[in-house]
């Protein structure tokens, strides 16, 4: 499986606590730190404590052990008390969301011996047969699955099976939001699906291979919408059975604080809901604009006047096709300096 993280080795290490009690343990975890030098090595510093998830790997030789490719530096570890390996890959510069699964992804295409990747939030935890669940759907023949995420703060309702797209306005709604644990999808629901959340998604080694990785240009929001759309002929499922508590938005600031958000929070995903209109659904994506500008009219109205502007700037930027990083938040500026300018 991979993690993404950005300087936050509190929600990794939580993360890696719950894998290792995993009751489905054929598997390892690969970890890209898209957050510089500095907060690589905290990360590793934190998670190898004496009563950190980590243990040192004696002896590591093998090639995944070694930087390459976008990685330029790697340590080895495994999970405390079982022979899970950890590895965690310092990223060049940082890459994004997506560019940071692929990061690693392109190193494990070549290798044998593995059938699926898993894609994890950090600020996750998965339940002991979450990952047994996940994997017994995928040898069903989906070639995406996703689980069932719980906010934190719901613990007994499900916040989303996966994500439906509307082709004619740009919203993405959360399946199945609302519905107790253990409620199995409705076929119906099942066929509406657009793509699984990129909180939790495991996808297989013919899903890569035909599809291939995230894409990249949106930097962080809607990558696993475009990945879901890409998918052709490997059908999207849903492990019920799979629990993932799923905190949300720790990194970028997205979860609310005092009725805020970041402006990262603000203007990538109106950013990117025009990039991806622009790429999937064709003439419509004038329509996509001008829902948005109403969410733009909704901050405004309720006293967000810097939320409602960016808005309208991530939606400029989106028809004028700008992607990547979002540069106009300064060169220097990173994901969590940009989070704690508030809106």
């Amino acid at each position: 499986m991979i993690i993404v993280s950005y300087g936050r080795p509190e929600d990794v290490g939580r993360c890696l606590a719950s894998l290792a009690r995993s009751l489905f343990s054929d598997f390892a975890v690969f970890i890209c730190e898209n957050g510089g030098q500095a907060a690589f090595q905290r990360l590793c510093q934190v998670l190898a404590e004496p009563d950190g998830p980590l243990e040192p790997a004696s002896g590591a030789s093998a090639v995944l052990d070694l930087p390459a490719g976008r990685l330029t530096a790697t340590a080895t570890y495994r999970l405390a008390a079982t022979t899970v390996p950890v590895r965690v890959g310092l990223a060049i510069e940082n890459l994004g969301y997506g560019g940071g699964v692929n990061a690693w992804v392109e190193r494990l295409e070549p290798e044998p011996g593995w059938d699926a990747v898993l894609v994890l939030n950090p600020d996750t935890e998965l339940d002991p047969a979450c990952l047994g669940e996940l994997m017994a759907k995928a040898a069903e023949g989906f070639g995406m699955v996703g689980a069932a995420l719980v906010a934190t703060d719901a613990p007994s309702s499900v916040s989303s099976y996966g994500l439906i797209w509307s082709r004619r306005t740009g919203r993405v709604i959360a399946a199945g939001r609302g519905l107790p644990i253990g409620s199995e999808p409705s076929p119906a629901l099942l066929a509406r699906l657009d793509a699984i959340s990129g909180a939790c998604v495991l996808v297989t080694r013919a899903f890569v291979a035909d599809v291939g990785g995230m894409a990249e240009d949106y930097f962080l929001f809607m990558e696993d919408i475009d990945w879901g759309m890409r998918r052709g002929r490997h059908r999207i499922g849903v492990a019920a059975r799979a629990i993932v508590r799923h905190l949300g938005g720790t990194t970028i600031g997205s979860v609310r604080e005092r009725n805020r958000r970041s402006q990262l929070a603000v203007y990538l995903p109106a950013r990117n809901s025009v990039l991806a209109a622009r790429r999937w659904s064709r003439g419509l994506w004038p329509a996509h604009v001008a829902v948005e500008i109403l969410y733009a009219l909704k901050y405004l109205v309720t006293g967000s006047p810097t939320a409602a502007g960016l808005v309208l700037v991530g939606l400029i930027d989106g028809i004028r096709g700008k992607s990547g990083p979002p540069a106009r938040f300064g060169s220097t500026a990173t994901p969590e300096e940009a989070a704690r300018m508030e809106c």
